[in-house]
């Protein structure tokens, strides 16, 4: 018997994962039929159906390894020429003795192709997603640092124009009393320079700004 599909030969894509698992299916259930002795002709049924979701999954897989923009297309694509030749080659010219070809072309596809080469675009694809996150992340930091760099800006802008158009301070104390406080004391009073009534003698609080 062949290998036996196993979630650690997963390339994280359900289409795939589940063309794969029915491929390892089909390959043991052609290998388990030549072990029996099975007719010649229910054998070549077998790999005729095998073949063909063979060539189905190539095609699938070819058009998402293009969706994620898989550097080794190419070189992969050449490789499911050949092993689709091997297998035509199988078919066409099968004889009663060709147990030890096809397992040989089963082996190498399986355990090869499927266990090593997808393996390949499966890592890719993972280190392409872990990539993105981290971009992500450090694009969420950015803009951040942007939002912080705008109200720092507007605060900025904010006092030029405060400047420009004379804003005052006002205060209050217990007492009620109000003060208007122009810029430059209020810069001392909120750098810890306390101010009192001159009446109640409590500190005056900043309540709010108004237009001079």
């Amino acid at each position: 018997m062949l290998l036996q599909w196993n979630d650690k030969y997963s390339v994280k894509n359900y289409l795939i994962d589940e063309q794969h698992k029915k491929l390892f299916e089909l390959a043991n259930m052609a290998d388990n039929m030549i072990g029996k002795q099975t007719d010649p002709a229910e054998i070549k049924k077998m790999l005729v159906a095998l073949f063909d979701y063979m060539r189905t999954h190539f095609r699938d897989e070819e058009v998402y390894m293009e969706s994620i923009q898989y550097p080794s297309l190419e070189l992969h694509r050449e490789r499911h020429k050949q092993i689709v030749f091997e297998m035509t080659n199988l078919v066409k010219n099968m004889k009663y003795d060709f147990k030890q070809q096809l397992v040989i072309i089963m082996e190498q596809w399986l355990l090869k192709h499927i266990l090593q080469e997808d393996m390949e675009y499966a890592k890719y694809c993972e280190e392409m997603n872990e990539k993105r996150s981290i971009q992500k992340v450090a694009a969420s930091y950015t803009n951040s640092q942007d939002d912080a760099l705008l109200k720092q800006s507007e605060m900025v802008s904010g006092k030029k124009q405060e400047a420009k158009k004379g804003i005052m301070h006002v205060y209050s104390c217990l007492c009620g009393k109000t003060y208007n406080i122009k810029p430059d004391i209020h810069a001392k009073i909120q750098a810890g320079d306390g101010v009192k009534c001159q009446d109640c003698t409590t500190f005056i609080k900043y309540i709010t700004d108004i237009e001079a």
